[in-house]
């Protein structure tokens, strides 16, 4: 009677193992949906706006990089405000050498904030509003910032592709 228990759990063993293997081996896609959607419940949370009402866009530029965040209902007027007040929010923040959002929305340390953090003083922030939304324009002259900011704004895009 041992005996057949433990083959049956070997058995029930072997079979999670296979099941687990099969799932290893579906695609990414699957990992980076979960990951998407877990990315953009904290992002409501750190943001103060539904993300699926939004869109991002993260450019480098020669001198730094930009954030754009425009509602995607150009009449949607409390998802144009929220977003202008995150803009403000991170304007400081960031300026303050302040990172904690991006590290909560992705759970993981951002490529560049380490620098941006240490430089804070040789970044200007700019706000550029617009009719559906906001943007803040990073610029600096540090050769070192203007990689960390590069390096920021590719995760970014990366991260938020699709959204």
């Amino acid at each position: 009677m041992l005996l057949a228990t433990i083959l049956s759990l070997l058995s029930i063993q072997n079979f999670a193992n296979a099941l687990s293997n099969v799932s290893n081996q579906t695609s990414q896609s699957s990992t980076d949906t979960t990951t998407m959607k877990m990315v953009m419940e904290r992002g409501d949370i750190a943001m103060g706006f539904n993300q699926s009402a939004i869109a991002h866009q993260f450019l480098a530029t020669p001198d730094g990089g930009k954030i754009i965040i425009t509602a995607l209902n150009a009449n949607d007027r409390q998802t144009i405000n929220q977003i202008k007040n995150h803009i403000l929010d991170i304007q400081i923040e960031f300026s303050e050498g302040n990172f904690t959002k991006p590290f909560f929305i992705h759970a993981q340390d951002v490529p560049g904030t380490k620098v941006m953090s240490e430089k804070k003083d040789l970044i200007k922030y700019s706000i550029s509003e617009m009719n559906n939304g906001s943007s803040l324009l990073l610029t600096t002259n540090d050769k070192e910032l203007i990689d960390a900011i590069d390096q920021f704004m590719e995760f970014q895009a990366r991260e938020h592709s699709g959204h």
